[in-house]
């Protein structure tokens, strides 16, 4: 029974702790790090004020919020100035503190179109909802999360498509090299 767990432990962990499964890194906001300070060695975390005198030792800088959630996780404000690639080595080579990171800007990722049917298609967004299997889909969500503004043509093959239909017509794609009517093709810019 072990053995099976262990692969199930290993995807929830890369799931929960992996950005890009529900977030898009936008960058980083310029003069702060998310730094977690190590526990004194008498096993107490440090207060605020030992961690101010940590980051003054490495060239100044103040301790904005201790988050509790993460025993000392803290968001330090580097004096005006400073960037964060130029102390974020200097940082992570401190033995008092465990890790620091820039503060990453993430943007919940959650793209789904205005379409009151989209919940029907579920080859494009699986959750069960007609008795199939959840996640049985093409992940159109997520992949709309990565791009949604491009001029990809998709192909549709089928014998009967309406390209007067209001969803299609405007979105119909005709070659201009040849003289018929629209392809079954779909593009979305």
């Amino acid at each position: 029974m072990a053995h099976k767990v262990l692969p199930i432990l290993a995807v929830l962990c890369l799931t929960i702790y992996s950005p890009s499964a529900f977030a898009i890194n936008y960058g980083y906001k310029e003069g702060e790090l998310i730094v977690r300070f190590a526990q004194r060695p008498d096993g107490i975390q440090r207060t605020t004020s030992e961690k101010n005198t940590i980051i003054a030792s490495l060239g100044g800088g103040e301790a904005k919020r201790n988050y509790k959630l993460v025993p000392g996780l803290t968001l330090v404000k580097l004096p005006e100035g400073v960037k964060v690639e130029d102390v974020l080595v200097s940082f992570n080579m401190k033995s008092e503190i465990l890790y620091a990171q820039p503060n990453y800007i993430l943007k919940a990722a959650s793209t789904f179109p205005y379409d009151v049917r989209f919940k029907e298609l579920w080859g494009l967004h699986n959750t069960g909802q007609s008795g199939g299997a959840a996640d049985s889909d093409i992940d159109a969500p997520e992949a709309w999360d990565i791009v949604t503004d491009s001029n990809i043509i998709v192909a549709v093959i089928d014998s009967g498509v309406d390209y007067n239909h209001p969803d299609l017509k405007s979105n119909m794609w005709i070659n201009p090299g040849e003289d018929h009517k629209p392809y079954c093709v779909v593009s979305w810019s």
